[in-house]
């Protein structure tokens, strides 16, 4: 009797690990099941971010050169004031664009798709905290600040003292000697240089920070793909 009872016992307890051992690989299966899932998942995720990514690195890289290039006719500008050098027609096209600015048209809608989903998904905690950038904010604010700038306090001075004010075009003073003279004018050209100088450093670091986020990305997707 005491041996049946022997044999019940290992017999149970046999079982008993067969059913835990069971248990265990049948969550491990699951377990490695998900995480395939969760990496499709995250893939495809950063797939989708890779061309938005690359297309606001083009916006920040012609916004850098359009700043560049106001500043330029800014600069041109101011040299004839300050120097009282004579006029000629091809100042029109620089009175125009010393005004004008350019800023980036930013999609980040694969962003805000990836933020809904939640950010936990990227695995790269490097990646998941440079793709922070799109939360700052600050381009918009310095939009703001030229549109501000230029309707508040640029166009009524410049409304006094050209033609006609235009953005991207050509413009003309009313009279090119007076213009000269204008302190006022002069304090203008110098704000949209200083302005331009900003967004230029600013947009730089933002690009070099979506140079990083590609790279990082294409790392990923490569190492997904092993």
């Amino acid at each position: 009797m005491e041996n049946k009872t022997g044999k019940y016992f290992k017999y149970a307890i046999g079982e008993i690990i067969l059913v835990v051992l069971g248990i265990l690989i049948a969550l491990q299966i699951n377990n490695l099941n998900e995480k395939r899932k969760a990496d499709i998942f995250e893939k495809k995720l950063l797939e989708d971010l890779f061309p938005y990514i690359e297309s606001n690195s083009w916006q920040l890289g012609m916004s850098i050169k359009g700043s560049e290039r106001h500043a330029k006719s800014a600069e041109i500008i101011l040299n004839h004031i300050e120097n009282s050098l004579p006029y000629h027609d091809s100042l029109k096209y620089h009175f125009s664009h010393a005004i004008s600015w350019n800023h980036p048209t930013i999609n980040n809608s694969a962003y805000e798709t990836l933020k809904a989903h939640g950010m936990n998904i990227i695995k790269n905690d490097s990646l998941r905290v440079k793709l922070g950038i799109y939360e700052r904010g600050w381009l918009e604010t310095f939009n703001k600040r030229q549109h501000d700038y230029f309707y508040s306090t640029a166009s009524p001075i410049l409304s006094e003292l050209f033609e006609s004010v235009v953005i991207y075009g050509e413009m003309k003073p009313n009279d090119y000697e007076e213009l000269q003279k204008s302190k006022v004018y002069a304090t203008v050209l110098r704000t949209c240089i200083a302005n331009r100088n900003d967004q230029i450093y600013w947009y730089n670091q933002w690009l070099e920070e979506l140079n990083e986020i590609e790279k990082i990305i294409a790392m990923e997707l490569n190492e997904n793909q092993k």
